[in-house]
């Protein structure tokens, strides 16, 4: 026989077997005008069901594998594997065999993520993903579990890291009592200012989120500087006028305000210390008699002071008025209120 006549034989025989095989499938319903899908998952015994089988049969008009899925709408992931008989490109319909890989949900530290594995266990699963569990982080179910259809595995993500921060040391305050300041007012003596310190914490964090923390060293780096304040408890001071200085001083000795003991000489004497001289009954700033200025400048530490010394007549009358002898000085009820 020769080449010409071998030729049309394979040819005759070639367009034979593909008129046979599109009967085959006319009569299967692959060249009707509706897509045929049929499900065998889990139907025979040997079906995996974790790896479930599916069929369906691509229309004629197709002849690429993608436009026979888009027809049927079925979705086909990369770890799936499938099959075609015959190959969609000859135009006479095809047998679609899915075999699905396992979706396994997998939740690492609250990132959910779905994964479609032909693996056994959980285990195998994450090597294959390349995904470590370190240190304390643990998988639930353990990771030893054999795998199945739409597994759910979470993954617990702990870290126990050392963090050096820096943290405010509050000063502390120490407050004076002064009566070179008058009642109700304050002065900072010395401003007070915060120190700091290294503080090392051991913090355990679980699925990024921080759980608990110990310290573990303490560094102080600046130390706090004390602030100092001056609380006033003194009297009334006086800015002006006669024997300011004497008025104050006694005034910072007995607590007897200032201006009082000031309006109570300028109602007695208008500040003059000769009043009452030589021959009156009452004589000096605050108008004394002699019997009772030499005891009383004798009680304030001022015995045998004359009766017309004017730092004497202050201190003797600021010391009788706080000891509760303002009655001798009727004006006083008066001063005492400015």
């Amino acid at each position: 026989m020769d080449k010409s006549s071998i030729s049309k034989n394979f040819f005759a025989l070639s367009i034979l077997v593909i008129a046979c095989v599109g009967l085959f499938f006319v009569g299967s319903g692959l060249a009707r005008s509706e897509p045929v899908k049929k499900e065998v998952a889990g139907a025979h015994a040997e079906v995996d069901p974790n790896h479930p089988e599916e069929i369906y049969f691509g229309r004629a008009s197709f002849t690429t594998l993608d436009s026979m899925l888009k027809d049927l709408s079925v979705t086909v992931y990369p770890q799936d594997k499938v099959t075609t008989f015959p190959p969609p490109e000859l135009g006479l319909g095809s047998k679609i065999v899915i075999d699905r890989a396992t979706p396994v949900l997998v939740t690492d530290a609250k990132i959910s993520k779905t994964y479609r594995t032909w693996k056994q266990t959980i285990a195998e699963l994450l090597s294959e993903q390349g995904i470590e569990l370190l240190g304390k982080d643990s998988a639930e179910p353990a990771i030893n579990t054999v795998i199945s259809w739409n597994m759910k595995v979470k993954i617990t993500r702990v870290a126990e890291v050392e963090v050096t921060e820096k943290e405010d040391i509050d000063y502390k305050t120490i407050k004076k009592n002064s009566v070179d300041l008058e009642r109700g007012q304050t002065k900072t003596e010395q401003k007070g200012v915060k120190g700091q310190k290294d503080v090392t914490y051991l913090v355990k964090r679980v699925d990024g989120e921080e759980v608990s923390r110990k310290v573990t060293d303490t560094k102080i780096t600046k130390e706090p500087v004390t602030e100092i304040l001056i609380i006033g408890i003194g009297p009334k001071l006086v800015h002006s006028g006669y024997f300011q200085d004497y008025l104050n001083a006694a005034a910072k000795k007995t607590l007897v305000n200032a201006t009082a003991l000031q309006c109570l000489m300028m109602r007695e004497s208008g500040g003059g210390t000769d009043t009452g001289y030589p021959d009156a009954y009452y004589k000096g700033l605050f108008q004394y008699e002699e019997g009772y200025w030499q005891a009383a400048s004798a009680r304030a530490g001022f015995g045998g002071a004359s009766i017309y010394d004017a730092r004497a007549q202050i201190f003797t009358t600021a010391n009788e008025i706080a000891n509760g002898q303002s009655r001798r000085w009727p004006p006083y009820a008066h001063c005492a209120n400015l």
